[in-house]
């Protein structure tokens, strides 16, 4: 586009120069040079830097998409990093980071899926963390990815105890997402601030695993037990990576018991 402007410019100038007589020619070549040489090179120098600076804005934009592409995924790496990092003791069980790619139900009744499946050695039942605390565990297995039934469905149910003085109890959750520890003995040392973590009758995840924080004693005299409302150190619909830990449980001794 520049050299086809250049190109009639110096056409129509040329075309100018050439009609007349001699002293018309050099007199009009005096008057251009004056009036309209100068700033006519003036005002190509000026459409130069113009297109110049088009020409290194658009290499600029591309390197700019280029960085932003490239931060995006090193933003991505670290969140990995991050969500692989797991701040408690979990034994020597093996661990596989999953993504949460989608959602299977309605509101707090809601189940999770997650990107790994039969494939990648996942079982029915295995135990769902993050770095803050459990997360869920493993309802149904397909080739390619797994439902994950969190802890904050009404159909989740688990062994948990106190931290402090390791009280039993089990933990349920309403249809409302809201969780609470049960089968309190009335006059139990619990109290509003006590740690929460899974017990040793969980079926599903090994002891001390963190789940979450006492904010409410509740006692009823019509009740036979008490109840602690608990805050979950995990809400599973913020999460969009979990881990899968490699646990299954022993049972053998419960078919002994059930044998004898």
């Amino acid at each position: 586009m520049k050299r086809e402007f250049h190109f009639v410019i110096y056409l129509i100038l040329a075309i100018l120069l050439f009609i007349g007589s001699s002293e018309n020619r050099l007199t009009k070549a005096q008057f251009l040079s004056k009036t309209i040489y100068i700033p006519l090179v003036n005002s190509i120098q000026k459409f130069n830097s113009l297109f110049d600076l088009k020409e290194k804005n658009e290499i600029l934009s591309e390197k700019l998409s280029e960085h932003t592409i490239r931060i995006t995924e090193l933003e991505n790496v670290l969140s990995e990093i991050e969500n692989y990092k797991i701040d408690y003791n979990t034994g020597n069980y093996g661990h596989l980071l999953a993504d949460i790619v989608g959602f299977k139900g309605e509101f707090q009744e809601r189940c999770i899926i997650i990107n790994k499946g039969r494939q990648d050695k996942i079982k029915l039942d295995y135990p769902v963390i993050s770095n803050d605390g459990i997360v869920g565990k493993i309802i149904s297995v397909s080739h390619n990815y797994s439902i994950v039934l969190p802890l904050d469905n009404s159909r989740f149910e688990l062994g948990i105890m106190s931290k402090r003085k390791h009280l039993q109890g089990i933990m349920k959750s309403d249809i409302f997402g809201n969780s609470y520890m049960t089968l309190i003995k009335p006059g139990s040392d619990i109290k509003v601030g006590d740690i929460i973590v899974t017990s040793q009758i969980s079926s599903v995840f090994p002891k001390g695993f963190p789940v979450g924080k006492v904010t409410k004693l509740i006692e009823k005299q019509t009740d036979i037990f008490m109840s602690a409302r608990i805050k979950t150190f995990i809400n599973p619909s913020e999460l969009d990576q979990a881990v899968v830990l490699l646990y299954e449980k022993d049972e053998s001794y419960e078919e002994e018991l059930k044998n004898n």
